[in-house]
């Protein structure tokens, strides 16, 4: 199956949290029902080799979407993926608690994206 073609220009929704009080993410993805392309942008206690790993990450991630593998089961694989920092997260109205970066975004795209409100702390209808 061929990579799909992205068009020229493409709007995104840009998801701004904060994570333990220590890490800023802004995760981007294209503003589809089926998203093909993410952004990961980090801010607070982190070098420039982490930034650069985030934005691979992203890479990969969209590439792998766009060669046809399913968003879910990439997220699956971010889910539950501990690291420092953890813990409450401002800023999501859904996720509010996280064991690191990787499972906040694994957790955000299988609830916005896939369906997967059994993951959400605080459920669409509660907001």
């Amino acid at each position: 199956m061929p990579r799909k073609k992205l068009p020229d220009r493409r709007d995104h929704i840009t998801q701004r949290v904060r994570i333990g009080g220590k890490r800023t993410i802004y995760l981007s993805v294209d503003n589809e029902e089926s998203p093909n392309e993410v952004f990961i942008r980090i801010r607070g206690e982190t070098g420039g080799e982490k930034v650069a790993c985030y934005d691979v990450i992203a890479r990969l991630i969209s590439l792998a979407i766009q060669e046809g593998v399913a968003l879910e089961a990439i997220a699956e694989r971010l889910l539950a993926t501990r690291m420092n920092p953890a813990g409450p997260v401002d800023g999501d109205e859904h996720i509010k608690f996280c064991d690191g970066s990787l499972d906040y975004i694994g957790r955000h795209l299988l609830i916005r994206y896939c369906g997967r409100t059994e993951l959400a702390h605080v459920r669409r209808e509660e907001t």
